[in-house]
C-alpha cells in the first residue's frame, strides 16, 4: 500500500525517478556552488571581523590600563602638590609670625625707649619746677622779711603784707 501511495504521489505531481534523481543531483550542485561562493567568503569575513574586533578590544585594554596608570599618577601628583603647598603655606605663616615677632619687639622696644624718655623729661621738668619754686619761695620769704624789717606788723598788717605779696607773685 505505501508503493501504491507513493507511485500515486508521483504520478498526481507528475513526478518520475529520473525527475527525481535530477532535481536532488541540481540541488547538490546548488548547495555546493553556495557553499563555495557564500558561506566560505561569508565565513572569512566574519573571521576578519573577530580578528579586527579583538584588536580593537585589545587596544581598548591596553587604553584602560594606560588611562587608570595616567589616573594613578595624576592622583599622587595631585597629593604631592597639596603637600607642598602645605609645606610652603607653613614657611610663609612661620615667616610672617618671625616678622610679626621682630616687628612687635621692635615695637616694644621704641615703646620703653619713649617711655624712658618720657621719664627722663619729667623727672628734669620736676626738678626744674622745684628750683623755681625754691626761688619763688626764696623771693617770696626776702620780700615778707623786707617788709617786717621796715616797720612793726600787727596781726591785720601781716595779713594784708601776705596777701600782696602773693598778689606780687602771681603776677610775676
Amino acid at each position: 500500500m505505501l508503493q501504491y501511495l507513493s507511485a500515486n504521489i508521483l504520478d498526481v505531481f507528475g513526478l518520475d525517478w529520473k525527475s527525481m534523481l535530477f532535481y536532488a543531483v541540481n540541488f547538490l550542485i546548488l548547495l555546493a556552488v553556495m557553499i563555495g561562493l557564500l558561506y566560505k567568503p561569508v565565513k572569512k569575513m566574519l573571521k576578519s571581523k573577530r580578528e579586527s574586533l579583538d584588536e580593537v578590544y585589545e587596544q581598548n585594554e591596553k587604553l584602560k590600563a594606560e588611562s587608570e596608570k595616567n589616573a594613578a599618577e595624576y592622583e599622587q601628583k595631585v597629593e604631592e602638590l597639596k603637600l607642598e603647598t602645605a609645606r610652603a603655606a607653613a614657611t610663609a605663616a612661620t615667616a610672617a609670625q618671625q616678622k610679626a615677632d621682630a616687628i612687635l619687639a621692635e615695637a616694644q622696644d621704641q615703646a620703653k625707649a619713649i617711655v624712658d624718655a618720657a621719664k627722663k623729661e619729667s623727672a628734669t621738668q620736676m626738678e626744674q619746677l622745684k628750683g623755681e619754686y625754691r626761688d619763688s619761695v626764696n623771693n617770696l620769704a626776702v620780700q615778707v622779711a623786707q617788709k617786717l624789717l621796715e616797720r612793726e606788723i600787727t596781726e591785720r598788717d601781716n595779713d594784708a603784707l601776705i596777701e600782696q605779696v602773693l598778689s606780687d607773685w602771681e603776677n610775676d
